[in-house]
C-alpha cells in the first residue's frame, strides 16, 4: 500500500469521526483539528509540546497563525458540545469525557482521537500478520 494511499485513508477516517462528533465542517477549526489529529497520529508526542509543536506546524500548513489555530479549534470543539449529540461522542470518546460535564481541551481530544486511530492501525497490522 502507497504512502498516500495511507494517508487518504487516515485523513477520511479522521473525517467520519469528527463529523460523526458533530463538529460542524464550515469552521476552520475542523480542518485545523483534522490536520492536527492526522500529525498527531503519525508522532503522538507533539501532543506535550502543543503550543510550541503542534499549533505552529497546523499553522504554517494552513496559512494562518498559532493562537488561531488554537481558538478555532476550541470554537469547533464547543460547537460540537453544544449540539449535544452524546451518543455519538461517547461511542468515539467512551468514558474517558464526561459528556454532560465540561468539554475535553484540545490537546485532550486531539489526543484520544489520534490514540484510538492509532490503536486501530496496530489492531489491523496484528490482524494482517
Amino acid at each position: 500500500m502507497s504512502r498516500d494511499s495511507i494517508e487518504s485513508g487516515l485523513e477520511l477516517r479522521v473525517t467520519n469521526i469528527l463529523q460523526e462528533i458533530g463538529i460542524p465542517a464550515n469552521l476552520r477549526g475542523y480542518y485545523y483539528i483534522r490536520e492536527a489529529i492526522i500529525v498527531a497520529a503519525g508522532n503522538i508526542n507533539v501532543i506535550s509540546h502543543i503550543t510550541k509543536s503542534l499549533y505552529p506546524a497546523v499553522a504554517q500548513k494552513c496559512g494562518t497563525t498559532p493562537s488561531r489555530v488554537e481558538r478555532a479549534m476550541r470554537h469547533a470543539i464547543d460547537a460540537a458540545w453544544s449540539r449535544g449529540m452524546s451518543e455519538s461522542i461517547n461511542t468515539v470518546f467512551g468514558c474517558t469525557v464526561n459528556v454532560n460535564g465540561g468539554k475535553p481541551t484540545n490537546s485532550e481530544f486531539i489526543a484520544l482521537i489520534a490514540d484510538r486511530l492509532r490503536l486501530e492501525k496496530t489492531a489491523r497490522q496484528d490482524n494482517e500478520s
